[in-house]
């Protein structure tokens, strides 16, 4: 009875080849996978690169928020930010706080500076009054 083995079963003391390539196959996948899980965790940082400051830092805390808590609903609102841009939809808002901004100085306006007086003596001219009248 000569029946032969399938090719997965090795020979006593020799090397497991099946063994091996299932092995490399499995942390090539998970490297695969993972490296596609952040590239696709940073798509609304990439897609807010170009905007305004505040809202770049707002997406990247929802991403950084949604990355730790496994919660898809931080990202989507991260990716709905970085979607739409404020600055166009809202630009009267925008525009006022810009100008505020911008010109604070203009707006205050010189303060008087006291008038200071000093009495002469007994009969209760000030100093001005008595120059006043000399």
């Amino acid at each position: 009875m000569d029946a032969e083995l399938p090719f997965f079963v090795t020979q006593p003391g020799s090397t497991d080849v099946l063994m091996l390539v299932i092995g490399i196959f499995l942390v090539a996948a998970l490297l695969g996978v993972g490296t596609l899980y952040f590239t696709v965790q940073t798509i609304p940082d990439r897609m807010a690169s170009g905007s305004h400051k505040i809202q770049m830092q707002l997406v990247g805390l929802l991403g950084v928020i949604s990355l730790f808590t496994m919660n898809n609903a931080f990202w989507i609102a991260g990716i709905l930010l970085a979607a739409i841009p404020f600055h166009e939809l809202f630009p009267k808002h925008f525009a006022t706080i810009t100008n505020a901004f911008d010109r604070p100085e203009e707006k205050t306006e010189p303060v008087p500076e006291p008038v200071v007086e000093v009495s002469d003596g007994e009969d209760g001219e000030t100093s001005e009054g008595a120059q006043n009248n000399a």
